[in-house]
């Protein structure tokens, strides 16, 4: 666990359910903020479906916090790599933003 990441997580002023998986992929981010959690896993974890757990990580993608990468093994596709981008940051004087 990156504490790094963590603290850069609560910060973000973010709606609820994207808030979470961005805390959920920082729990498990290295100190480089990358993570491989299993779509199965974080879905559990954060009580959500797996369906809404793409979402998220969607929305996330577009706002730049996140950088996902497929990984491909010989027996197909394994989990996702994550790459957290500690950098950006939605300023706290904005509305959460909505998309």
């Amino acid at each position: 666990m990156s504490f790094q990441a963590m603290a850069w997580a609560i910060k973000q002023p973010l709606q609820t359910y994207d808030k979470m998986v961005l805390l959920m992929l920082s729990n498990y981010a290295d100190s480089h903020g990358k993570c491989w959690p299993s779509l199965a896993k974080l879905a559990d974890e954060c009580g959500m479906s797996q369906s809404q757990i793409r979402k998220c990580v969607a929305k996330l993608e577009k706002l730049g916090m996140v950088r996902r990468q497929m990984q491909m093994r010989s027996y197909g596709q394994t989990s996702n790599m994550y790459y957290l981008n500690l950098d950006c940051a939605i300023k706290e004087d904005e509305d959460p933003p909505i998309l």
